[in-house]
């Protein structure tokens, strides 16, 4: 019998750690757990020891265990410094705030956050950028710092978009959508339901493209997350039955899914029978996430949802008992915290000695950032590009959807489709009928107010919000800027060639929410097109 090697060399160790990082890329947590503790012993240089015990901390956060994570990433952290390698000290630090988060501790999390992402943007690299903007954004979510957290959020998902992270651009979307819905949760506890209802619906459509997402990259991780959100903001706005249907559509195995998966979807539809004053079958849900949940910081969370629906099913004996038992945990849960950020600050104060050596590389580091300037220049380039239609100049759907996010209420919206625009393409070429949507972008900038925004909505179509402090009604707007497109001599572009438009009009206070007026000028264009086009259908018309 051949005799098997004893000892491995580096080469077989970095293949290991390489091979564990693409496990964990893809949520297999287990495999990459095997494989980085392999390339942890095998390791004979620091740079590979650091990244398996990077990948190790990684999947210990993802498997529910935090004191493991926090232990084994500060080891990692002292490496990365060690070595001087800013990059990598950054990520593992993403990782640590991203578990402090899961405990409790927003404070530590956010310390740890902005000093990762210092360290990315010295390094220079997107992905720990990314890793770190992703951080601070779930802070400032669980802070209920909602404008803060959407800037930080939307600044990861451009970076992932820029590294082509078709998975991780998923997940941060998803991230948005908790955003928008707790906002939503925020406009509800003001009592005003129809900025509630709008955050919400907004919510519901990133979060469907977020499960969508991750079911096209294969990734169940991302895609379970997504759904279950998906979920609960379905019963937010009225449709529980629709939020049990789409619960049904994924199921749960506790081989591949991680127990905080487990337990999300669990009270998730908790919340669903809830919304459905199903009170029993939503206590049993709440009871079975507790009993399974890890950690008194999850505990606390599922005592305080069972409470509640005993509460609502009138069996206070019981409530009162699970509120005590969230106050006793709320107590645990401070006094872990305040270990926890002793222990970080004892490893915080280990660390201080190479303060030195940190602001040598700061110098350094002065060089590095002056070199990758125009790699900044070059992402605020494409960040501008994202949000602009590059054949027309006008804003392009993701900035229309922002705005109708932020201030949809305010205006009123025009959507204008071209006549047979088919016809100018065929009659004349592509590159007339670029050249027509150009000049009519150049007339759509003019037409409106200082306080109104065009944008190219898809293809010949684009959309004008009208500001609800302008005199001049929505219709009229419209009606103006038909009969300027009808009259324009288009045969500078190209002889004989005319142009009209049709266009569909609803005015601000017709709908409760952005996506109510979206539908409504939709249905109204449709009318103007098939009752002869070159015409305005809008609410005085």
């Amino acid at each position: 019998m051949n005799a098997q090697p004893e000892v491995q060399t580096r080469d077989d160790a970095s293949s290991l750690v390489q091979q564990a990082q693409a496990h964990l890329d893809m949520a297999r947590y287990s495999p990459a757990m095997e494989l980085a503790e392999r390339a942890e012993t095998l390791a004979d240089t620091d740079g590979v020891r650091a990244h398996a015990l990077a990948v190790i901390a990684a999947c210990h956060h993802r498997l529910d265990r935090y004191a493991q994570s926090i232990e084994v990433g500060l080891q990692a952290v002292r490496l990365w410094h060690e070595l001087g390698d800013l990059a990598g000290e950054s990520s593992v630090r993403s990782t640590i705030a991203r578990v402090l988060i899961l405990t409790g501790d927003l404070t530590e999390a956010l310390d740890e956050g902005l000093i990762a992402l210092e360290l990315a943007e010295l390094s220079g690299e997107l992905r720990p950028r990314q890793l770190a903007l992703t951080a601070i954004g779930i802070v400032h979510l669980c802070l209920r710092q909602y404008e803060m957290s959407m800037e930080y959020c939307e600044r990861a998902a451009e970076t992932a978009r820029l590294l082509g992270d078709v998975a991780v651009h998923g997940s941060l979307i998803d991230t948005i959508a908790c955003v928008l819905m707790g906002q939503a949760h925020a406009a509800r506890e003001e009592g005003d339901e129809p900025t509630a209802l709008a955050h919400g619906e907004l919510a519901i459509d990133r979060a469907r493209e977020a499960m969508e997402t991750g079911r096209a990259a294969g990734h169940r991780y991302f895609q379970a997350n997504a759904l279950g959100n998906l979920a609960e903001m379905l019963a937010f706005v009225g449709r529980p039955q629709e939020a049990l249907a789409m619960m049904e559509t994924f199921r749960i195995d506790p081989e591949l899914d991680s127990v905080s998966t487990i337990t999300h979807h669990l009270d998730t539809r908790g919340c669903i029978y809830m919304a459905l004053r199903d009170y029993d079958q939503a206590a049993r849900l709440f009871a079975e996430a507790l009993e399974r949940c890890v950690g008194n910081n999850a505990a606390m969370y599922y005592c305080e949802h069972l409470s509640e629906a005993h509460e609502k099913n009138e069996n206070f004996r019981a409530a009162l008992e699970y509120h005590k038992r969230f106050h006793t945990l709320f107590t645990l849960v401070a006094s872990e915290a305040a270990q926890r950020s002793a222990n970080i600050a004892a490893i915080r104060l280990e660390t201080a000695r190479a303060q030195q050596y940190a602001m040598r590389e700061r110098a350094r580091a002065e060089d590095l950032y002056h070199s990758n300037l125009e790699l900044t220049r070059h992402a605020e380039s494409l960040l501008q590009q994202s949000l602009e239609d590059p054949l027309t100049g006008l804003a392009n759907r993701r900035l229309l959807d922002r705005l109708l996010a932020t201030d949809g209420a305010r205006y009123s919206i025009a959507l204008l489709d071209v006549d047979h625009f088919k016809r100018v393409n065929d009659n004349h070429s592509h590159q007339i009928g670029d050249e027509v949507l150009r000049q009519l972008g150049r007339l759509l900038q003019q037409s409106g107010g200082p306080a109104d925004h065009a944008a190219r909505y898809g293809g010949e179509e684009f959309a004008l919000l009208l500001s609800e402090s302008d005199d001049e009604p929505g219709d009229a707007v419209a009606e103006r800027l038909r009969a300027t497109i009808e009259t324009y001599d288009w045969s500078v572009i190209a002889p004989d060639l005319r142009v009209t438009v049709s266009i569909g009009v609803a005015a601000h206070h017709e709908a409760d929410s952005a996506a109510g007026l979206l539908e409504i000028a939709d249905r109204r264009l449709y009318e103007a097109k098939h009752g002869g086009r070159n015409r305005v259908a809008g609410p005085n018309r």
